[in-house]
């Protein structure tokens, strides 16, 4: 797989402005050497730019298959997620928020230490303080360091949208998208900003959605709440079991991934998890120096069920 081994080696940090830069022209020029056509559409959101690239036609194609190129900062400890366990994933975040309660109330602490208190100066510290401590919060989560090692999220879903477009055979491809999303991290800004632009697709378009497929034998696919459950076994069958992974389909409604197919009626996503004996599936090591993990056969195994599922919707129509 020369598209992963090149991303990890060159493009694994797309972080600023001008790594993603970088890294666009790059995949330009390589999905154009394939015979596709590309363009990269440009939003504003706020404070947040985004480039969206986008190749084929995405309002007749039978499945748009997205991931978010963009990376983000290095945190002190791993983002952890458990689709299926809302009350595990908000325990795994309670060492950030008790590293931000700490803090505020250090600060806290110090000012009355020094200050004399029920004075205007005592509480124009404090307040100053508890906004420093949340803008320095917020601002680490945004804007910090960008973190060097970002192999299953998301290069690996990243470089699994370039393997797939070499492997679409040519009489196929008509009936294909794909959309490299910018932003992800910082809201799913480039995904909305596109569903704002195309209401057509944002409502009808069917999505399928990478985010994070490297590191995990246990491929969750979560779909739209309402979907039926015979879909869900389809599902299933496309993205066989075989040679140790293990394929689950679920709706929204029983498992929570937020990613950019959140921004569409018909969004579907992908994730590797691992199975932990207590908590069950999570996704583990990403946004820390742990990022390191992307197995090529989780690549191959997502994109042949891919394929399928588009051969599949072509001859639907």
């Amino acid at each position: 797989m020369k598209y992963l081994d090149t991303l990890l080696e060159k493009y694994q940090i797309r972080k600023t402005k001008d790594q993603k830069t970088a890294f666009l022209s790059w995949a330009q020029e390589e999905i154009q050497k394939m015979g596709y056509e590309c363009r990269v559409e440009e939003y504003e959101k706020d404070m947040f730019k985004c480039r969206n690239l986008i190749v084929g036609n995405p309002e007749e194609a039978k499945v748009i298959y997205t991931a978010h190129y963009d990376t983000q900062p290095v945190m002190p400890l791993p983002n952890m997620v458990f689709p299926k366990n809302t009350l595990a994933t908000l325990g795994a975040q309670l060492p950030i928020m008790l590293i931000m309660v700490v803090l505020c109330f250090a600060g806290v602490f110090t000012v009355n230490r020094l200050v004399p208190a029920d004075t205007m100066l005592s509480f124009f510290l404090t307040e100053g303080w508890l906004m420093l401590s949340v803008v320095i919060f917020l601002g680490l989560l945004f804007f910090g360091p960008a973190n060097k090692h970002t192999a299953n999220d998301n290069t690996s879903g990243t470089a699994c949208l370039m393997e797939m477009m070499s492997q679409l055979p040519e009489d196929e491809r008509k009936h294909a998208a794909f959309i490299f999303f910018d932003q992800e991290e910082k809201g799913k800004v480039g995904s909305l900003e596109f569903a704002k632009k195309y209401p057509k697709i944002k409502k009808k378009g069917y999505i399928m959605n990478l985010d994070c497929i490297g590191d995990g034998k246990h491929m969750l696919i979560v779909a739209p709440k309402k979907t039926p459950d015979d879909e869900l076994t389809a599902l299933e069958q496309l993205f066989q079991s075989r040679d140790g992974f293990i394929a689950e389909a679920a709706t929204a409604k029983h498992a929570s991934y937020n990613s950019d197919q959140r921004s569409f009626s018909r969004g579907y996503a992908i994730a590797a998890l691992h199975l932990h004996p207590q908590f069950g599936l999570h996704l583990k090591r990403i946004h820390t120096k742990r990022d390191t993990i992307c197995e090529k056969a989780n690549l191959q195994f997502v994109i042949d069920g891919c394929l399928k599922l588009l051969k599949q919707k072509a001859e639907e129509n």
